[in-house]
């Protein structure tokens, strides 16, 4: 692959956890909800616009690549939202666990980003230089669900 081209699927996994990531925080939402705790709404909002950006930004390199933008979601994030929810029907609604749950996206979503940087001469640099801000803006949301975990 010349080295100014991007592999669109490895660009398109990236948009798929992004999409993940989105379903998950709307999940979020919703079970946080349903526990009567609306306070981490605002954060769980602000962590799927990020992910719409982030979408919007890989989005134009991928069809620069010559296909187009994925709107799928990886199965095991489908997987994960459903466990989300039979979690927290069976624990009964705690925020410790959904805290948890949203901790685990956010790992899931770094080895995503990770994987994709590994991947010798499939990205140019300029692509790799912006998953590289994506992850560390990533990085920021990481550490705030980190932060909600121990309060």
């Amino acid at each position: 692959m010349k080295r100014n081209q991007n592999d669109p699927n490895i660009l398109n996994d990236l948009i798929k956890i992004n999409n993940d990531r989105i379903e998950g925080y709307e999940l979020a939402i919703d079970l946080a909800n349903e526990q009567g705790d609306g306070a981490r709404e605002a954060v769980f909002r602000q962590f799927i616009g990020q992910s719409e950006k982030f979408i919007a930004e890989l989005s134009p390199l991928v069809e620069f690549a010559g296909q187009y933008a994925t709107d799928r979601t990886k199965l095991s994030g489908e997987l994960f939202r459903l466990w989300m929810v039979i979690k927290s029907k069976l624990s009964g609604g705690n925020m410790q666990d959904l805290l948890e749950h949203c901790d685990r996206g956010e790992t899931a979503f770094r080895e995503v980003y990770n994987k994709a940087l590994a991947e010798e001469n499939k990205l140019s640099i300029g692509a790799k230089n912006l998953i590289q801000i994506q992850l560390s803006q990533q990085r920021e949301a990481h550490e705030n669900i980190k932060i909600l975990r121990e309060i």
